[in-house]
């Protein structure tokens, strides 16, 4: 399943996820992980949680993120749940609606959870079976 928490730049996106993410891993049978561009809120994640700085990455574009979360689950299939903060400043906002899709689809082979933090108004245009959340 493909959980999204939307809402504008400042609403506190970014604290919602964390917390979810530390409720989260207090219960998880498998590894949590947490994406992000930038190293905010560190200190405020559990130490239970994997915290993923995309920005130390060359990732330059759709295709190249898409294969480095693949390549992430394929090196840990004892990950169960994966936040992905900010998906607005990792990959382009044309990309958004189809990187929903492909999570979808990978979420459901393979039962991870994908809780994802943007900004996107035309993903519910697009008809996407995605389950989102309000800040």
């Amino acid at each position: 399943m493909v959980h999204v928490l939307t809402g504008d730049k400042g609403a506190g996106k970014t604290k919602k996820l964390i917390s979810m993410a530390n409720e989260l891993v207090q219960d998880a049978k498998g590894h949590v992980v947490y994406v992000s561009n930038s190293s905010e809120g560190m200190y405020q994640l559990s130490s239970k949680i994997r915290l993923v700085n995309i920005s130390d990455f060359p990732i330059s574009s759709y295709e190249s993120f898409i294969g480095f979360l693949y390549g992430m689950i394929s090196e840990d299939y004892d990950i169960e749940t994966i936040f992905i903060d900010n998906l607005n400043a990792i990959i382009s906002n044309d990309d958004i609606v189809r990187f929903f899709a492909d999570a979808k689809k990978f979420a459901e082979n393979n039962a991870i959870k994908f809780v994802v933090g943007a900004k996107c108004e035309n993903v519910a245009q697009e008809g996407l079976n995605v389950e989102y959340m309000a800040v």
